[in-house]
């Protein structure tokens, strides 16, 4: 059986929930290529050389956060770089997540999904978030898309890891989140998660509220997680009506890139 490395499961307050608690359930993120750079760039600068500089700022700063964060999420091509900054650092208790077939889940084909979760892994990942093929699941051809997702599950069980899947929610209504979580519940996976966060928006209470009522196992909320919104999203994917969380990472996951570097200890 897969498990993840746990903090101990308890109940608390959403209300009186403190950025260590939170720190405890997220995943700090940089999935920025080089391409993101060129508008920012000035002239005669190499935006290659600003994404460097900009990954390795944020791996630095990871590390100096006051609350240390479950996992950092990063590209496959990343993930060696980063395991042996963590290692060097004395930081090997932050796990390491990265992303396949993304952000378009329908660009890639599984094998293509396959091999770079075997690279990822090989390189020191220990959890996979791969893209819903959206495409295959508007036209109806489900047993593709539970194919495709039980590929990927295969290969990162066989290695110990974890699989998340993207479902990408600003492209879905609710009742195709609802048959999507339905179709996940019959595979292998460990989460679902609402967002690739280069998408129209990212992750709504009533998106969390249906993912959580339908899929069994864990879920993930990334894109536009911000401390004025977390709160009533971990309400939502708490499954619970009293105020109270399980803030157990095995359930929940926030996927964040500033949450925790722009928290204040008493936010």
């Amino acid at each position: 059986m897969i498990t993840i490395n746990m903090v101990e499961a308890n109940l608390i307050k959403i209300e009186d929930i403190s950025i260590e608690q939170l720190a405890s359930i997220c995943d700090h993120t940089f999935l920025n290529r080089s391409e993101a750079f060129k508008h920012v760039a000035k002239k005669g600068q190499s935006s290659i050389k600003l994404r460097s500089v900009s990954f390795q700022q944020f791996l630095e700063k990871t590390i100096n956060l006051r609350f240390l964060p479950f996992s950092v999420c990063v590209r496959p091509e990343e993930v060696s770089h980063t395991v042996k900054f963590l290692k060097d650092n004395n930081r090997s208790r932050i796990k390491v997540a990265s992303v396949i077939g993304f952000p378009d889940g329908s660009l890639y084909g599984t094998d293509f999904k396959v091999a770079e979760t075997n690279l990822a892994i090989d390189h020191g990942a220990d959890e996979i978030d791969m893209v819903l093929n959206i495409l295959k699941f508007k036209e109806g051809d489900f047993n593709f898309v539970k194919e495709d997702i039980n590929a990927v599950v295969t290969a990162a069980h066989a290695k110990g890891a974890i699989v998340k899947l993207i479902l990408e929610n600003s492209e879905l209504n609710l009742e195709e989140t609802r048959k999507i979580c339905e179709l996940a519940n019959e595979t292998n996976l460990d989460f679902v998660k609402t967002s690739t966060g280069f998408s129209g928006s990212g992750a709504k209470f009533e998106d969390l509220k249906v993912m959580r009522d339908v899929f069994k196992k864990g879920v993930k909320m990334s894109g536009g997680v911000k401390m004025m919104n977390v709160k009533e999203l971990l309400t939502a994917v708490s499954g619970r009506t009293d105020g109270l969380i399980e803030l157990n990472p095995n359930k929940i996951r926030i996927g964040e890139s500033s949450l925790l570097s722009g928290a204040k200890a008493d936010y």
